[in-house]
Order: structure tokens, then C-alpha cells, then sequence
């Protein structure tokens, strides 16, 4: 993960800052569709994040611990992720 942290980093405070946004929204009591749109707009950018740090998980981890031989390890942790949907 090392290779993304920076732009990991960057896009969390990104999205921190929406949150904050969120909230300062509900407590102005500003219409709830501009609320929604905004709390969409974290949610797709929480995706991306995600998928940023899957791809690197399957670049890195995944691959050594393939080399390892730990093929159970990596489909239960792959499965795990569908768990929480």
C-alpha cells in the first residue's frame, strides 16, 4: 500500500471534509436533496478509495501470499470483503 498512501491520505481528508460539509448542512437544516447528493458524492468516493486499496492488495499481498501457498487465506479474506454489503 505504500505506493498509494499519499493519495490514500489525500482522498480521506477529501472526504473528511465532506462529512464535515454533511453536517454542517443538517445542522443549517439546507434541503435535503443538496444533503443526499453530497453524502452520494462520499459514498462513490469511498468506493473509489476501496478500490484503489483492493488493487493494490491483489498487486502486493495477494501475490505473496500466493507465493507462500496461503490460497485458503487469500479466499476467505476476498470472500470476507462480500460480507460486509
Amino acid at each position: 500500500m505504500t505506493e498509494n498512501k499519499e493519495k490514500l491520505t489525500h482522498r480521506i481528508k477529501i472526504i473528511r471534509g465532506h462529512i464535515n460539509a454533511i453536517e454542517k448542512m443538517i445542522e443549517e437544516d439546507k434541503y435535503c436533496i443538496d444533503i443526499i447528493h453530497q453524502s452520494l458524492a462520499v459514498q462513490k468516493a469511498l468506493k473509489k478509495l476501496d478500490s484503489v486499496v483492493m488493487a493494490d492488495h491483489i498487486k502486493h499481498c495477494v501475490v505473496d501470499q500466493a507465493k507462500k501457498g496461503n490460497f485458503d487465506k487469500i479466499t476467505k479474506e476476498l470472500l470476507n470483503i462480500y460480507e460486509y454489503k
